[in-house]
C-alpha cells in the first residue's frame, strides 16, 4: 500500500499523537509498506526530510505555533502551501490517513482525498477538551464549520479509545467508529528487576534512594490536570519521605512551579523535558504513576508505558484512561479536580505495599496485550480492507 499520513505535528514535537502516528508509520514501512507524512514545522525547523527511524519521507509545511506558545492549545495554524503539497502528493498514493479531525491539516488532507478520489481514514485521538472560556466555543464553532468535513467525507472513522469514539459519533450520529488502542513496546518499558536495582537507577538520575516516589510525566497544559496533583501534595506533606516527580514541560510549568512554591511543598520536583530514551529508566524508578487529566484525555500513552513498567497507576475517570485502568485492579480511579481524593489515592498505594504490588503485577499484565505489533497489524487489515474498497464512501456534501 502506498499511505499518506497527514498529522499536525510530528516528531521531535512531544505527544501521544506524534508517539503513535509515528510507531504506526515506522511499523508500517517494516512491513513493505510505503508511507508519505505531511506534517507542520513546530519543533522542528527544517523542510522535507527522511527521518531515521521510521524510514518515510516527511514533509514539513510552515505554520504558526502561537495558540500552544500562549495558551496551550496545540493548534498550527499552516501557511498555504499546505495545499498544493497536498494536492501533489494525495494523487500518488492508494489512501488518505488523517489523524484528529479538526485540525486544517485533516481538512485541506480530506479536501485532496475527496477531490481525487481516495479514500479517506480518520484517526481520531482525543475527545473534546473542555478548555476556559472563550476557547471551548472556539472549539465547538471549529467542529462545526472545519472538523465536520473530515468525518462527513471519511470511508472510515477510528478512535484510539471509546471515548475519543462518542465524541466523533455525537458529530457524526449513525456512523460507525471502530477503536483501535494504541500500543506499547513491552521489552523497552518493563518492570525494575529488584529494590537494589531501583535504588541504583535512582542514584544515577539523582532521586532519593528512600523515598515513595509518585511519578507523573506529559506537557504541562491546561487539560492535564498537574495542578491538582500539586494541590493533593498539600495534604501529604507531613510524609517525609514522599516525593513527586513531574516530567515534561509546557505553557503552564511556570505557573506550576509557583504553585507549589507558594504552598511551601518540598516534596515536588520538576524535572523538566528529558529525552525519550531516559524514560524507561524514570518509570523504573517510581513506585507509582499518577496522571490527574482534567478533560479530553483520548488515551494517555504514558499511562501505557507506565502500566509496562509494572506501576500501578492513578488515573482520573475523565477519557480513555478509565477503560484501561481497572478500579482496584491495575490502578485506582478518582474524579478530576479532586486532590483530597487524588492524594488519598497516593497514600492507599504508599500505606499498602502489597496491594501496590499487586496492581504493578496486574498492570504489567493489562500492558502485554496491547503491544504495538497487536496495533499496527489492526491497522494494517483496516487499510487493507479499505484500498480493497476504494474511492469513497463518506456522507452527502
Amino acid at each position: 500500500m502506498r499511505i499518506l499520513m497527514v498529522a499536525h505535528h510530528w516528531h521531535p514535537h512531544l505527544g501521544g499523537l506524534e508517539v503513535v502516528a509515528r510507531e504506526l508509520a515506522t511499523r508500517l514501512v517494516h512491513r513493505g509498506h510505503q508511507v508519505t507524512v505531511v506534517t507542520s514545522t513546530v519543533g522542528a525547523p527544517h523542510t522535507n526530510c527522511q527521518g531515521p527511524r521510521w524510514d518515510c519521507p516527511v514533509y514539513r509545511v510552515p505554520a504558526w505555533d502561537a495558540l500552544e506558545r500562549w495558551w496551550g492549545i496545540p493548534y498550527p495554524l499552516f501557511s498555504p502551501a499546505l495545499l498544493p503539497i497536498l494536492r501533489r502528493l494525495v494523487p500518488a498514493h492508494d489512501v488518505v490517513l488523517v489523524h484528529t479531525h479538526i485540525f486544517a491539516s485533516s481538512v485541506a488532507g480530506a479536501l485532496m482525498a475527496r477531490r481525487f478520489g481516495k479514500p479517506l481514514v480518520v484517526y481520531q485521538h482525543t475527545p473534546f477538551i473542555q478548555y476556559p472560556f472563550p476557547w471551548s466555543l472556539v472549539e465547538r464553532g471549529a467542529d462545526l464549520f472545519l472538523g465536520r468535513w473530515p468525518l462527513r467525507w471519511a470511508t472510515r472513522l477510528v478512535a484510539n479509545s471509546h471515548a475519543s469514539a462518542c465524541y466523533v459519533q455525537a458529530l457524526t450520529p449513525g456512523r460507525p467508529v471502530e477503536v483501535i488502542y494504541p500500543g506499547v513496546d513491552t521489552e523497552r518499558f518493563s518492570p525494575v528487576a529488584s529494590t537494589a536495582e531501583r535504588q541504583a537507577l535512582r542514584r544515577r538520575l539523582g532521586l532519593p534512594t528512600d523515598a515513595f516516589i509518585a511519578l507523573s510525566a506529559g506537557r504541562i497544559t491546561y487539560k492535564k490536570g498537574l495542578d491538582t496533583l500539586v494541590d493533593a501534595c498539600t495534604a501529604l506533606q507531613g510524609a517525609s519521605d514522599m516525593l513527586v516527580v513531574i516530567v515534561g514541560d509546557g505553557p503552564d510549568r511556570s505557573a506550576l512551579e509557583r504553585r507549589a512554591q507558594a504552598r511551601g511543598l518540598s516534596c515536588v520536583r520538576f524535572v523538566g523535558a528529558v529525552p525519550f530514551d531516559a524514560m524507561p529508566s524514570l518509570y523504573r524508578s517510581a513506585n507509582i504513576f499518577v496522571l490527574p487529566s482534567r478533560t479530553g484525555e483520548g488515551f494517555g500513552l504514558v499511562l501505557l508505558e507506565a502500566l509496562a513498567s509494572g506501576l500501578p497507576v492513578i488515573a482520573t475517570t475523565n477519557g480513555g484512561p478509565a477503560e484501561v485502568v481497572h478500579n482496584g485492579h491495575n490502578g485506582l480511579l478518582v474524579p478530576p479536580e479532586d486532590p483530597l481524593a487524588l492524594a488519598h489515592a497516593i497514600r492507599r498505594l504508599k500505606e499498602d505495599t502489597a496491594l501496590a504490588q499487586r496492581m504493578g503485577e496486574h498492570a504489567r499484565a493489562t500492558a502485554l496485550q496491547m503491544d504495538w505489533e497487536r496495533f499496527v497489524s489492526r491497522w494494517e487489515v483496516l487499510l487493507q480492507s479499505v484500498c480493497a474498497f476504494g474511492g469513497h464512501n463518506g456522507g452527502p456534501g
